[in-house]
């Protein structure tokens, strides 16, 4: 009867001991013991890289953001991202969308047709020298603005940061010989003056690219063969500022 006893202790000691030798009790298993589950990890591990990922860019506009007249790495926004990276900054390259001509509406249209599969970490919004030169209301471009300003948050990341950028003056340049330039550059202030409103508004960046534009008319070099957009060399000087406003 002892001996059975003291058989069934033994035993009882020997598999106790085995099965303490079998439990790690490292750092994996005490996450999980905290409530940390597999999912939870993952996440967090989707969430760390997506930190990782380099910055989204979408530029809106006109022929000054599609950059007429010039390389496709020559344009503001491509110079942009080049700089930014130079910089330290994880740039994916510019989505764009804009084209010669468009007015206000013809952007909105664009942005209404098209099918954004992700949203955007930055967003600049250049738009409004075709509204002044086809004469189109005044009252027609704030209103357009505040539709843009609901489509920009629309396709904006939560943190996201959306700028304003500022109308150049085409009355500086060589296309503009005929036209009276005083005209042309007030009409071209009330446009700036309804952006620079609408910025303060929206609590957005602005950065003003018109005295740049300005200088056009002394240094030749900032104006394109077409005499009358932008050229490398301008558009590199609005990448600059466009760079130390928004990122630097």
């Amino acid at each position: 009867m002892k001996f059975h006893l003291l058989f069934k202790l033994f035993f009882f000691i020997t598999v106790l001991k085995a099965c303490e030798s079998s439990i790690s009790y490292n750092d994996d298993n005490l996450n999980i013991y905290r409530g940390e589950s597999h999912n939870d990890l993952i996440f967090e591990e989707n969430i760390n890289s997506l930190s990782d990922s380099p910055f989204s860019f979408i530029a809106l506009g006109d022929s000054y953001t599609i950059g007429e007249g010039v390389n496709v790495e020559d344009r503001w926004p491509n110079q942009f991202v080049n700089l930014a990276n130079e910089n330290g900054f994880d740039f994916d390259q510019p989505v764009i969308i804009a084209e010669t001509g468009w007015k206000t509406y013809d952007l909105l249209d664009s942005i209404n047709q098209t099918n954004f599969s992700s949203k955007y970490d930055y967003i600049s919004l250049l738009i409004g020298v075709n509204n002044q030169f086809n004469s189109r209301p005044i009252h027609e471009f704030e209103e357009d603005l505040n539709k843009l300003m609901d489509e920009m948050n629309r396709i904006k990341k939560d943190d996201g940061s959306i700028i304003i950028i500022s109308i150049p003056d085409w009355g500086y340049t060589p296309f503009a010989e005929s036209v009276e330039m005083s005209d042309i550059s007030e009409k071209i202030d009330l446009f700036n003056s309804i952006l620079i409103k609408f910025a303060a508004t929206n609590d957005l960046k602005y950065v003003d690219v018109t005295e740049i534009s300005r200088r056009a008319i002394n240094e030749p070099n900032l104006i394109t063969d077409d005499n009358l957009h932008p050229s490398k060399k301008m558009y590199l000087e609005w990448a600059n500022k466009i760079y130390n406003i928004w990122i630097d």
